[in-house]
């Protein structure tokens, strides 16, 4: 058999990460009417159907399945090898917002430092990527993911809760007086929040009279209310670990705190063994473990 063209194997690999010929077209920057004409013309050479086309969606017959299975690793090698080639060590990362402005993207220039010549790209969002169809992202960093659906897990890494105030604050405020609450409550509503009445409950005592509980849907916005003296925070002690460590904010009850989720890191399992990745795993590893 006739080997088929370098082009249709990335259109056919293009399409099966993709889920459909019009974002496949998008990925390689053709028309698609250009995906769908390769598509059939490497089904013609091979003799068989690669997918089954179907009203809104297409997917990937047996043998497609078995073809992508093989492309997709090939594929992704070749773009790194051919990256590493080139001298282009950029290493692009999806994360939360909050753990990156908080906690990543200050200890980034001593990874940097460590590791000439890698570049750290980090990109935010707050809903999952799926590492098999987007091939720019190395390693995905998630707060209370622990299945697989970004690719490879490479290890969790929990957290805690614990109140934290303004120095100017912190010898007059505790949470058996009167005081103004904050907590978080996760826009992600399918992740179980930590709150004051966790805290509270876990610490056999009772919202006391005269304080309020102020709700955010974002974690810079209450570490922000805290910094300004705003009342009694409820905050992750890694995203505020800087903060303290600076003397911005201060602990109070450090002994009573609340368990919370954790960390994971995923990448496809094409680009687990890449140097840059796990060059970059080992170092946030070790970042995540002396933190926590």
């Amino acid at each position: 058999m006739t080997f088929p063209s370098a082009t249709a194997l990335r259109t056919f690999d293009a399409a099966a990460r993709c889920g459909s010929f019009k974002a496949a077209a998008e990925d390689l920057g053709v028309s698609p009417t250009a995906v769908s004409h390769q598509i059939r013309g490497l089904e013609a050479q091979l003799g068989f159907a690669l997918f089954v086309r179907g009203t809104r969606r297409i997917d990937l017959t047996d043998e497609g399945e078995r073809l992508a299975g093989a492309t997709g690793p090939a594929f992704g090698q070749i773009g790194a090898v051919l990256a590493e080639l080139a001298g282009e060590q950029a290493l692009t990362l999806t994360t939360t917002p909050a753990f990156a402005t908080l906690w990543l993207v200050p200890r980034l220039r001593d990874f940097e430092t460590a590791h000439k010549g890698i570049k750290v790209h980090v990109e935010t969002s707050l809903h999952p990527v799926d590492l098999a169809r987007d091939r720019r992202i190395d390693l995905a960093i998630r707060y209370g993911v622990t299945g697989a659906r970004e690719g490879s897990h490479t290890g969790t890494f929990g957290e805690t809760f614990g109140i934290y105030a303004a120095p100017a604050l912190a010898g007059g405020l505790n949470p058996l007086k009167p005081a103004e609450l904050m907590e978080t409550r996760w826009r992600e509503r399918a992740l179980p929040p930590a709150s004051w009445a966790d805290w509270f409950s876990a610490w056999g005592s009772e919202i006391v009279s005269g304080s309020s509980i102020r709700v955010f849907e974002d974690e810079q916005h209450i570490i922000s209310a805290a910094l300004a003296g705003q009342g009694l925070a409820l905050l992750s002690g890694l995203l505020v670990e800087d903060h303290v460590t600076r003397g911005w904010l201060v602990p109070i009850e450090p002994n009573k705190t609340l368990p919370g989720l954790g960390y994971a890191l995923h990448t496809h399992e094409t680009k687990r063994h890449l140097p840059k990745v796990r060059a970059f795993s080992r170092w946030i590893t070790d970042q995540l473990t002396a933190s926590i």
